[in-house]
């Protein structure tokens, strides 16, 4: 694993894959780790299959250092995701005593053997509690396992964010007239010049103010302000439309 901490989003579901749902989870974690300065390095829709998802699971735990799964971790045939993890982690499943005691508080009873499943996890799992969360969310080594319902995805993402918080990305724009191929090798040789700074460039088809938005992003607010200086500087002063 790398220095800096980089994460995965695996999506779990027919119902997406299909079109039957429109996926909107990894959006929100998408923007939520760059808010939190993570590195997100892949988003994966996997379908409903034991070894599919124990494949995945397996390969980006030993990949990034947080992998957050979402859907397909209900009471019905086709939520198969935490027994998929222990497969491919190579865990035994195990009945958790506190899980247990929570479904049968939220069943006033004895839940049925549909129900019940829910409270068997990967050997050695972990429960995050966090306030406002009836249930917590499961840790299973490095893999955070969401549900597929984006309401509570997020209550219960927001409810431990902060865990993740690193050190912020600084994310600067410069906005001009030029065309994308005008500038091409300039934006290239800004970001030799600079490592550890990501110039992206943007063009627009249907704006009368400006052609192309660039922009350089880094943890390193110093290294930001110095690369969009350089850009300023080789493009014609007379195309710079604004600068943020």
């Amino acid at each position: 694993m790398s220095a800096e901490k980089t994460a995965a989003v695996l999506v779990i579901g027919n119902e997406v894959l299909s079109g039957k749902v429109e996926e909107s989870n990894a959006t929100f974690l998408i923007h939520q780790l760059r808010e939190l300065g993570v590195p997100l390095r892949l988003v994966q829709v996997i379908p409903d299959e034991a070894p599919t998802i124990a494949e995945a699971v397996a390969a980006a735990s030993g990949k990034f250092d947080f992998v957050f799964t979402t859907g397909g971790i209900g009471p019905t045939h086709d939520d198969m995701t935490v027994p998929s993890i222990a497969r491919g982690l190579g865990l035994e499943m195990e009945l958790n005593s506190q899980l247990d005691a929570l479904l049968h508080r939220y069943c006033g009873g004895e839940p049925n053997e549909h129900l019940r499943r829910m409270a068997w996890v990967p050997k050695g799992s972990e429960l995050l509690w966090a306030a406002g969360l009836t249930f917590p969310v499961l840790l299973v080594r490095n893999i955070y396992v969401f549900p597929g319902d984006p309401k509570i995805l997020r209550k219960k993402f927001l409810a431990i964010r902060d865990r993740f918080r690193t050190a912020p990305y600084t994310l600067l724009k410069l906005f001009t007239t030029c065309e994308e191929g005008e500038i091409a090798a300039m934006m290239e040789e800004a970001e030799k010049r600079c490592p550890g700074v990501q110039i992206g460039s943007y063009p627009v088809y249907d704006n009368p103010e400006y052609k192309v938005q660039i922009t350089v992003e880094s943890k390193e607010p110093a290294k930001a302000r110095e690369t969009l200086s350089f850009l300023a500087a080789h493009i014609p002063a007379a195309s710079i439309v604004r600068m943020e």
